[in-house]
C-alpha cells in the first residue's frame, strides 16, 4: 500500500486505476492434418516396423483439459492423416502475454484461485498401445506469443526451426492470428534432442465474438466449417487388428503370400502332368 500526499491546491492529478486488468475471452483451434517421418516403435506379426500414430494437445495448465485424434493404425512409414480440429477456449492478457486460469482449490475454499500463466502450447505424438501403457514418441512446447515459424514442406522440416531464430523467426499468433505448416516433435529425455517426427497443424487465434461468427465443431463434428474437414485418405492396412482379425489375414498375410502360393500350385500342377 502506498498513500500520495499533494499540496492543497487545483492540480491534484486524477487518481490511478490499479484493479486488476480483466482478461479477453480467446478461442484456439488447432487442426491436425498429418505426420510425417514419426519413428516405428512396434514390430507387427510379419517382422515390419510400424506405429499406431495418435496426436494429443493441450495447453499449458490444462492437461486435463487435453484433446486427443483418432488413431493411424499401422503405419508403416510414420505418415499419419487426419483431418481433426481442436477447440481451446482460453482467457488472455494480451498486455501481459499471459493466460488467466480460475481453479477450485481445497474443497473448503469458497472462491476460485486464480493463476497467470504463459501462452504454451503443447502437442505430443503417441504410439497406441492395446495392453500396456501408451508410448510418448515426440512432443514440442510453443509460446504462442512467440511461435517459430513452421516450414511448408516435410522435407524442410528440422530441429533448427528450434535452434535458429535467424532463419525461422519468432511470431505472435495474436498478431498473425492463423498460421499453417510443419513443426518438428522430438525426444529429448537423454539429453539429447532428437528428431521423432514432423506435424502439419494450422494454429488459429480468434476472440469470442469472432468464434460465434464463424463457428466449427471439433474433430469433424457439426458445424464442420472454417474449413470444412474431410474424412482422412487412409492406406486399407490401417485398421485395429483386434476388431477384425479375417482383414488381418486377409490384408496382412494372404495378400502377402498369394503370389508364392499361387507360384508353388502351378509348379505342383506342372510336375503332376
Amino acid at each position: 500500500m502506498w498513500i500520495d500526499i499533494f499540496a492543497y491546491n487545483d492540480n491534484v492529478p486524477p487518481p490511478i486505476v490499479i484493479a486488476p486488468r480483466i482478461p479477453q475471452g480467446y478461442v484456439l483451434r488447432c487442426i491436425i492434418y498429418n505426420t510425417e517421418d514419426v519413428i516405428l516403435d512396434e514390430t507387427n506379426v510379419l517382422g515390419e516396423s510400424m506405429s499406431d500414430i495418435y496426436v494429443k494437445c493441450f495447453l499449458e495448465g490444462e492437461k486435463k483439459e487435453k484433446q486427443e485424434t483418432d488413431v493411424h493404425y499401422r503405419s508403416l512409414t510414420g505418415e499419419g492423416n487426419f483431418n481433426w480440429r481442436m477447440v481451446f477456449p482460453m482467457d488472455f492478457i494480451l498486455q501481459e502475454h499471459k493466460m488467466v486460469q480460475k481453479k477450485k482449490g481445497k474443497f473448503w475454499h469458497i472462491e476460485k484461485s486464480v493463476k497467470k500463466v504463459d501462452p504454451i502450447f503443447h502437442v505430443e505424438v503417441y504410439d497406441k498401445d492395446v495392453l500396456s501403457r501408451d508410448d510418448l514418441l515426440g512432443w514440442t512446447e510453443m509460446d504462442l506469443t512467440r511461435l517459430p515459424a513452421p516450414t511448408k514442406t516435410a522435407q524442410e522440416c528440422t530441429l533448427e526451426i528450434y535452434e535458429n531464430e535467424a532463419l525461422h523467426p519468432r511470431m505472435s499468433l495474436f498478431e498473425k492470428k492463423k498460421i499453417h505448416g510443419f513443426w518438428p516433435v522430438f525426444d529429448d529425455s537423454m539429453g539429447i534432442r532428437e528428431l521423432t517426427g514432423k506435424v502439419e497443424m494450422e494454429l488459429e487465434i480468434l476472440t469470442e465474438e469472432e468464434a460465434a461468427e464463424r463457428p466449427a465443431g471439433k474433430a469433424r463434428e457439426e458445424p464442420n466449417t472454417n474449413p470444412s474437414l474431410e474424412e482422412p485418405s487412409r492406406p486399407e492396412t490401417s485398421f485395429n487388428w483386434f476388431t477384425n482379425p479375417w482383414k488381418v489375414f486377409k490384408i496382412l498375410v494372404w495378400r502377402r503370400y498369394r503370389c508364392t502360393s499361387s507360384s508353388a500350385s502351378s509348379s505342383s500342377f506342372s510336375l503332376c502332368l
